[in-house]
């Protein structure tokens, strides 16, 4: 399942924030495909800044990437709330809210 990470790469500042520094680590091991790691480096980012968008953005795309999609959907709609207009986190919202549609027809719920 492909899901887009929010990179957290800035302008080159005198000192980064603790939640920029957690989403930089966890966009790497990310993208090794260390997904326990990156969730937990992601949650470490949300916990420091709990109005980041891209932290809850990318915590979403880790915990689907996980299986754990009722606390990936929950991590995108707080994402979407602090950013409704932001593509990425809308695609990837609705990419998820499709998966999981697309599973309870499976499993045999309406």
């Amino acid at each position: 399942m492909a899901s887009l990470l929010a990179s957290a790469s800035w302008p080159l500042a005198v000192q980064k924030s603790a939640a920029t520094l957690q989403l930089e680590f966890g966009v790497k091991v990310a993208m090794k495909g260390s997904w326990n790691e990156a969730a937990f480096r992601f949650q470490k980012a949300v916990d420091a800044d709990e109005n980041n968008a891209r932290a809850h953005n990318n915590l979403g795309v880790a915990r689907e990437n996980l299986g754990q999609f009722e606390a990936a959907r929950a991590a995108y709609e707080k994402a979407l709330q602090l950013e409704p207009s932001d593509p990425r986190i809308r695609l990837n919202h609705e990419r998820l809210l499709s998966f999981l549609k697309s599973q309870r027809r499976v499993a045999g719920a309406p």
